[in-house]
């Protein structure tokens, strides 16, 4: 037992980890929660989640404020979680609405200036800004909650921040988890065909207030938990102490190569060299907190050591993070992303000196009992500064959106880019509100070569559109000609699908072909090339995307003409839409009809794959494979149509009115494939006839059926729904009375016969008897 007990002191000694200790020692007691602050953390978490999911499911709220509203939730949410308990109840409430309000306020701040999601702006709004001053904030309000007064040491500061984060990652890791679980029971489901249940649990409003409820509990019990919070606390920790020497030593490594081979060697990585200097920089900065903490204690000599190495490394970053964007604005001039990268270089820029001075401080360590003393000083400064800015960064002083169509303007009117390679699209199209009265001052210029680049963008209807006509313009954001960007706009397409099958389907193919010119052409051939290579090494998502991007192209070349094209489309998406439509009115199906059609639908679409796209005499293996599918086949039809027997009651037909369009439409189905009942079919016959020729049913559906029961009966159909195979070909069947068969056919919403059996063998290909 002493043994171990020296072990672990000196373990303990070796990373330095007694100053830690003594903190989480010395940190205030967490008093556990009471049943009823459980209670209303649930609460708030499950409704905070039904509330995002009501946001976004439906239109009642403006689509533009839908991200205002999301954010006000899931600030409330988390404010609650880290923040509120009853002791203090109207200061904590007053601090959680406050911060709560504050980030809305800044979020709404995108839509008067026309900025929509997707902008540069608020991505990093919502993904890096918001978390950020929400996490500040908090981490301010619980420091004056601890210390009960405005003003504190910034060992509360760090106590309070350390604690938010670990309190913060338990909170998020059981609301994921939660989720996840449950997904994985709704698959455990699925294989029992528990469509009921698959349906409840896969649901976003289940899901989103599960998660919500479960992250709010589990704030709240690392709250109330020391132990817990400090388990977190400590890995994180540790986490910083070993990391700092490996970032000390990549950073040295990765500084020789900077040397040597330039700030343009860069070029090669994924991220801009900005982004990643600045990355590499705010990563060692914060490594270096975890270690420093409060810098109630000084760490080990070797690691001192280490940390030194860090900070005399941080000016390097910085200088060749400064170099690299300055090549960028002023090659191009400020844009959005290089804004953001602007206004967090000065920020990193600032916290290196305040790291430098507190290295300068370590030549006067003796006289301090404190590690770098200037740096516990400085940092809540520091982050009253980040707070002010990123407040800042929603005001015209510095609004990425406004100081960039400033640069922009300044730019042309300064003759630094001449009106004919000024991006007046860009500024148009990009730049939201701001944009547009910058060319409205540009206006006033009455110079005849910026008034035709504004007259090009006011009508373009879109930044591609303006985009594609020359090639001789540079982009701000992505300076290379429009072929390029064709070509770009397509690797985006097949990138982004290959990982989530982001719809093809939405990509306009024909403009591409018939209203870009050759660089829309050349683009439409490097996307056909890539349909046509060779897949063979390809996995089976890939190939469905080549499917639906050839049918695309197909689809293109068949118009002939881009007026025909947008015909076709136009044409095709309310074709599409009524057929998502009928997919959608599954949830006014009766239950069991809408189960067994789907099986019904499912089974025969993988059955006719086998028999009718065959273009070689099939083998005995074929044979006996179709054998075995069509008799599973027949034994569904038949357990189909005694269920449906029994939902009739003894009644030859459904009531509309009660089951529905779509689920008579599913009944219909089961019916038309009960050719082994030819009673049960002619009984449904007689009763939808009447319905059917005065244009209260399908009347489509009921020439099909009668067609089948009339060939069953050996009569002739009457209207020739049903082919037959001669010769490779799918040509018509007897019909009665052959030269009105087209009037009958009309009369039921049929197309001509002719046509409908070009369409079929169009469709099917070569048959075989």
């Amino acid at each position: 037992m002493r043994v171990c007990i020296r072990y672990s002191v000196s373990l303990g000694q070796l990373f330095g980890m007694q100053a830690m200790t003594d903190q989480i020692k010395e940190t205030t007691a967490r008093r556990p929660f009471g049943g009823i602050e459980y209670l209303v953390l649930a609460i708030i978490g499950a409704l905070s989640g039904a509330a995002l999911w009501f946001i976004f499911e439906y239109d009642v709220i403006a689509e533009n404020l839908k991200p205002t509203l999301a954010t006000f939730v899931l600030a409330l949410a988390i404010g609650f979680t880290l923040i509120w308990r009853l002791d203090t109840l109207v200061g904590r409430v007053g601090l959680i609405l406050a911060q709560a309000l504050l980030v809305t306020a800044l979020t709404f701040q995108f839509i008067p200036i026309g900025i929509k999601p997707g902008a540069a702006s608020f991505v990093f709004w919502m993904v890096v800004g918001a978390p950020l001053l929400i996490f500040l904030l908090s981490a301010f309000a619980r420091a004056s909650l601890r210390e009960r007064r405005l003003f504190w040491p910034y060992r509360a500061l760090w106590q309070s921040g350390a604690s938010l984060l670990a309190d913060g990652l338990i909170a998020g890791g059981v609301g994921l988890a939660a989720v996840l679980f449950v997904a994985l029971w709704g698959a455990a489901f699925k294989a029992f065909d528990m469509d009921w249940a698959v349906k409840i649990v896969h649901s976003p409003a289940f899901l989103l207030p599960l998660g919500g409820g479960a992250a709010a509990l589990a704030g709240g019990l690392a709250r109330s938990n020391e132990k817990l919070g400090e388990a977190v606390r400590s890995i994180l920790l540790i986490g910083c102490r070993i990391g700092l020497p490996l970032a000390a030593l990549f950073s040295l490594v990765f500084t020789m190569g900077l040397v040597s081979g330039g700030v343009d060697s860069l070029e090669k990585v994924p991220l801009t060299p900005t982004g990643l200097l600045l990355a590499l920089a705010l990563i060692s900065e914060l490594i270096f907190n975890g270690v420093y903490q409060e810098g109630a204690g000084k760490p080990p000599n070797w690691l001192r050591g280490f940390s030194w190495v860090a900070l005399v490394i941080l000016p390097i970053y910085a200088v060749a993070a400064a170099m690299a964007l300055w090549m960028r604005v002023d090659a191009y001039g400020l844009t959005p992303p290089r804004m953001i990268a602007l206004i967090a270089l000065t920020l990193t820029a600032a916290y290196t000196l305040l790291l430098l001075f507190g290295l300068i401080s370590e030549f006067f360590a003796k006289r301090f009992s404190m590690w770098m003393p200037p740096v516990a000083k400085l940092n809540t400064a520091m982050a009253l500064v980040w707070i002010a800015t990123l407040v800042l960064m929603h005001t015209p002083l510095l609004d990425p959106i406004v100081v960039s169509a400033r640069s922009q303007e300044m730019r042309l009117v300064s003759g630094k880019t001449p009106a004919e390679k000024f991006d007046f699209g860009f500024l148009y199209f990009k730049l939201g509100h701001p944009g547009r009265a910058a060319i409205a001052r540009l206006e006033t210029q009455n110079d005849p070569k910026i008034q035709a680049g504004i007259n090009r963008a006011k009508a373009a209807s879109t930044y591609w559109d303006y985009k594609t006509p020359q090639d001789d313009i540079t982009d701000p954001e992505n300076p290379v000609s429009p072929k390029e960007q064709a070509l770009l706009q397509i690797n985006t397409l097949l990138v982004s699908a290959t990982m989530v099958m982001l719809g093809p389907q939405d990509f306009d193919y024909g403009i591409l072909l018939y209203a870009k010119g050759e660089a829309g052409k050349d683009a439409f051939a490097a996307l056909s090339q890539w349909v046509e290579a060779d897949t063979a090494d390809q996995n089976g998502q890939v190939q469905i995307l080549r499917e639906r991007v050839g049918q695309g192209l197909v689809a293109a070349k068949l118009a002939g003409s881009l007026g025909a094209w947008q015909d076709s489309r136009t044409a095709a998406q309310a074709e599409n839409e009524a057929f998502i439509e009928d997919v959608k009115g599954a949830d006014y199906i009766a239950g069991e009809l809408g189960k067994m059609a789907a099986k019904d639908r499912l089974a025969r679409a993988l059955f006719e794959k086998g028999t009718r796209n065959s273009e070689d005499v099939p083998s005995a293996e074929a044979m006996l494979a179709l054998q075995m599918a069509g008799a599973f086949v027949d034994e569904m039809d038949a357990r189909h149509l005694q269920t449906l027997k029994t939902l009739l009651k003894g009644k030859p037909w459904f009531d509309p009115e009660k089951i529905g369009k779509f689920g008579e439409q599913d009944a219909w189905l089961i019916v038309l494939h009960a050719n082994h009942d030819l009673d049960f079919q002619e009984q449904v016959l007689v009763a939808i006839e009447p319905r059917a020729l005065a244009g209260d049913f399908d009347g489509r559906r009921y020439a099909h059926l009668y067609d089948i029961v009339a060939r069953a009966k050996g009569k002739p159909q009457r209207y020739g729904t049903k082919s037959l195979c001669e010769d490779g070909r799918w040509v018509a069947d007897v019909t009665e009375d052959p030269e009105a068969v087209d009037e009958r056919r009309a009369q039921m919403g049929l197309p001509p016969l002719a046509e409908a059996l070009a369409q079929e063998n169009a469709r099917f290909g070569e048959c075989h008897t």
